[in-house]
């Protein structure tokens, strides 16, 4: 049977970090940029190493207010060369198994845009996996970059009919029902290879363990 990844956000500074290593089988740390620090970047990053996670940088746009989550813009080469130094400067901290954007950088970069240009430049440079959403410009960095891509698929949130996320702006973007969590999840695991469960929603824990019991009952072997 398929082996599917569990993927969990971690190192944000919300307090399900520890209960989430023991059901998740990849981490995306946050680099200390859109939320945490640099120390509980590399705190982190210790503690999943030694339950023997797979650990990934999950770099943002430096955006505290907003959680690294507001739509970015970029007029100029002077920002897009800037967010090339933040980004390598974020994934400086540590060492990693992979790279995943966070937020509206993952976002901004399921179409192309401004914004891909320096995240290709990252996996090109550090030869990075990317963690991304498949059927989306993803795809064309990894090409780009000429890495792997990890194809994720998103337990907690909703989708829109072409595939792409519902906007956590909109009603019902976040999932909360056991039951149509548990159908997603399922559906997910026949074309993706890591399913993704947010670590800054109070009910991430038992979301997470939902979808690990899921995908064990359903035969799939559960691992990185």
């Amino acid at each position: 049977m398929k082996r599917i990844d569990i993927n969990v956000d971690l190192g944000e500074g919300f307090p399900f970090d520890d209960q989430l290593m023991k059901v998740a089988t990849s981490a995306n740390v946050c680099c200390g940029a859109h939320a945490g620090s640099v120390e509980l970047c590399v705190e982190t990053v210790e503690k999943c190493r030694s339950l023997g996670l797979r650990v990934g940088a999950h770099p943002g746009v430096p955006d505290r207010a907003h959680m690294g989550r507001a739509p970015i813009v970029i007029e100029a080469e002077e920002e897009r060369v800037e967010l090339l130094r933040s980004l390598m400067e974020q994934c400086s901290v540590a060492e990693w198994d992979y790279i995943k954007p966070h937020g509206a950088l993952y976002n901004a970069t399921t179409e192309p845009g401004p914004a891909t240009v320096p995240v290709v430049a990252v996996a090109l440079q550090l030869r990075l996996p990317l963690m991304g959403m498949p059927g989306t410009h993803h795809e064309h960095i990894a090409y780009a970059a000429e890495v792997p891509l990890i194809r994720e698929g998103f337990a907690d949130r909703a989708y829109l009919p072409d595939g792409r996320l519902v906007s956590r702006s909109e009603p019902g973007a976040l999932l909360s029902d056991p039951a149509l969590i548990g159908a997603q999840v399922l559906v997910l695991a026949e074309r993706v290879d890591s399913i993704c469960v947010h670590g800054d929603n109070p009910d991430c824990v038992e979301i997470a363990a939902l979808v690990r019991s899921t995908l064990e009952e359903c035969g799939y072997e559960v691992g990185a």
